[in-house]
């Protein structure tokens, strides 16, 4: 079997290596025959876009011994050898603008080394245009230009609005010479996680083509279904083989262990009414961990600067499911909108759809508006993001240790001390993050219960009410109804009179478990902000 790799991010290594490639040249014959020779690309991190620059970079430098096999060596591409300038802000120190600015001139000074041309400059702005002319000069065709990763620096510095800001100035000069280079330049590609509005790349390149978005371009990053199968065969059958056991302990099969592969790594969309793709990264690492199903996006860690803006607006789980944007919105955003004291819900969504904490659900067209539902990925992604979450609501909470520890009490039916551990989770909020309304401590409660991997739907609907939450479990299904400065008996109350668990007796029953009706009343008086009184009823 050729060997899983996901640290190496060159393609020229991974080829010579004779390391696992999945093939995805056939976009990029495409782009070389598109119309268009300048393309944007935004999508979020661990999804391929430094290889698809490698990439690029091997086909301009004319090295088609690296693509035997592969889809665009059996294309009528005829491999014209171009100088090539390489930009990777991952790569370089962005603490500062003067170490960034140092890591630009060496670029460029490497670059004008390797093609044995004399280069001089007082900024790495001037000295990135004339390079561009010397090389067009010397080689006497158009120069290639890659830039990986080109919003790295403001990102970097985002929590920081006069920072951010200062950053955005100092690569727009940078990025405008582009615009004045475009007779000199053979082809342009640019990646990065966002699109940010005000930056001089986006509104003043003409010709630059956003395929983002574009349903040709939809699974140029990650692996499609198909591409998983027949990439990754040997690997399947070695995971089933092993007798592999699922999170359930169960022994897989081939098709339980693709339906838990597609549950916890699939389900990224970018473009609406495309298929979806896996993470290359998680699966690989999958893999590469010989079929252990772990969260390994929470392993590169969670944006503490994304956290930081939903818990500034008590944003919570539920405000991610039925979450919806406009098509308008989805383009840009400016980047003096998420710095200050009253950054809008709307950009904090944008924000998770473009680091692919969502991602794009159904389109619908409202009063001639395209409107996208957004949805969470998969398991995987999930997780992390309600792990981060809950952490950055209560920093002294230990979340795995919950997790074992209400998982148990909840599928022991032990409401006591699951009470207890929601009590102890609550005393730890800050007190300046909590709102007075059901509604967040009902939401608080779902994010605890979901990060768990519990089951808990919110805003159920009967034939004469609305039920706050249902929480099933292997042995115990609990109808809970909150309150909020009132009382638990008067929940329960309300479980009984509205006929709450009427539908769930029976199937409850054929399944084992116990009926609990839950009453659990919250205070926001000064000094309490918790779990006031709790009542249950068993209906057996």
């Amino acid at each position: 079997m050729q060997s899983i790799v996901t640290s190496i991010y060159t393609f020229s290594k991974l080829r010579e290596r004779n390391c696992l490639y999945v093939d995805k040249t056939n976009f990029i014959y495409k782009l070389l025959q598109d119309e268009g020779d300048q393309f944007f690309c935004a999508r979020p991190r661990r999804f391929g876009k430094s290889l698809t620059v490698s990439t690029l970079k091997a086909v301009f430098q004319g090295r088609r011994e690296l693509f035997e096999g592969l889809y665009l060596a059996g294309t009528d591409y005829d491999w014209p050898v171009h100088p090539v300038i390489h930009i990777d802000f991952g790569r370089y120190d962005n603490s500062t603008l003067a170490l960034m600015e140092t890591s630009l001139r060496d670029e460029m000074l490497e670059t004008a080394k390797k093609y044995d041309v004399e280069l001089e400059g007082d900024s790495a702005a001037i000295m990135f245009k004339r390079l561009i002319c010397k090389l067009y000069e010397k080689y006497a065709c158009g120069v290639v230009l890659l830039i990986d990763e080109y919003d790295k620096p403001i990102i970097g510095h985002v929590e920081d609005a006069g920072d951010a800001e200062a950053f955005r100035g100092a690569l727009e000069s940078f990025y405008q010479i582009i615009k004045g280079a475009e007779a000199q330049l053979r082809f342009v590609f640019l990646t990065g996680v966002t699109k940010f509005a005000k930056v001089s790349i986006f509104s003043k390149l003409n010709n630059l083509t956003d395929i983002s978005m574009s349903e040709d371009y939809a699974t140029m990053f990650g692996y499609t279904q198909a591409e998983l199968e027949q990439n990754f065969s040997e690997y399947l059958e070695a995971v089933v083989q092993a007798g592999t056991r699922d999170n359930w302990n169960r022994v897989m099969d081939m098709q339980g262990l693709l339906s838990q592969l597609e549950l916890w790594y699939d389900g990224f969309c970018f473009a609406p009414g495309c298929g979806t793709v896996y993470n290359p990264v998680s699966i690989g690492k999958f893999f590469y961990d010989r079929g252990i199903f772990r969260n390994y996006w929470f392993e590169t860690g969670t944006p503490t600067f994304l956290l930081k803006l939903m818990t500034g607006k008590q944003m919570l789980l539920t405000d991610m499911v039925e979450a919806r944007l406009s098509e308008d919105s989805l383009a840009t955003f400016n980047l003096t909108e998420l710095t200050g004291e009253n950054v809008e819900a709307e950009r904090v969504l944008q924000l998770l759809l473009q680091t692919g904490y969502l991602t794009l659900g159904k389109l619908r067209v409202m009063g001639g508006e395209r409107i996208y539902s957004l949805r969470f990925p998969n398991r995987e992604v999930r997780t992390s993001f309600e792990t981060g979450l809950l952490r950055a609501y209560n920093k002294s909470a230990d979340a795995y240790n919950y997790v074992f520890k209400i998982v148990d009490a909840a599928m022991s039916g032990n409401t006591e001390e699951l009470i207890a551990l929601l009590r102890e989770f609550f005393a730890g909020l800050s007190y300046d993050i909590q709102v007075k309304q059901e509604k967040y401590y009902q939401s608080i409660v779902y994010t605890i219960f979901r990060m768990c991997g519990m089951e808990m739907q919110t805003e159920v609907t009967t034939n004469i009410g609305r039920i706050d939450g249902v929480l099933d479990t292997e042995g115990h299904l609990y109808i809970i109804e909150f309150k909020l400065e009132r009382s638990a008996a008067e929940a329960v109350a309300q479980i009984d009179t509205q006929k709450y668990a009427e539908q769930y007796i029976r199937p409850a029953r054929e399944k084992g478990q116990r009926v609990h009706a839950l009453g659990i009343n919250f205070s926001y008086e000064q000094g309490v902000r918790n779990i006031t009184d709790w009542q249950e009823k068993v209906l057996d």
